[in-house]
């Protein structure tokens, strides 16, 4: 899963990533993307991304604030990977854009 939420008055945006297995694994990741619209050029541009990992588990999070221009739409997508060997298994998720008017 991914999200994000904002606070459009002091223009923060909240990007959140959580990656979940039905069991314990020996490897997870989630890595967060932070993407502004270019409404001149009609694309997605990355202005940030992390990547966070943890081991023996079946649940991990990351989060992080950052601070929008205003007039822009922003989205966070994460790609979530888990497994116990090599290739992981891996997952996407986006979420709709945010405003910040």
């Amino acid at each position: 899963y991914s999200s994000a939420a904002s606070d459009v008055y002091k223009r923060q945006i909240y990007a959140y990533g959580a990656t979940t297995a039905n069991h314990k694994v020996k490897y997870m990741a989630t890595i967060v993307y932070v993407d502004r619209y270019d409404e001149k050029n009609d694309e997605w541009g990355q202005i940030d991304a992390w990547v966070a990992e943890d081991e023996n588990t079946y649940y991990m999070s990351t989060a992080k604030s950052l601070k929008g221009e205003r007039g822009y739409y922003y989205r966070v997508h994460c790609n979530h990977i888990a497994g116990n060997e090599y290739p992981y298994e891996e997952e996407y998720s986006y979420t709709d854009g945010i405003l910040i008017p």
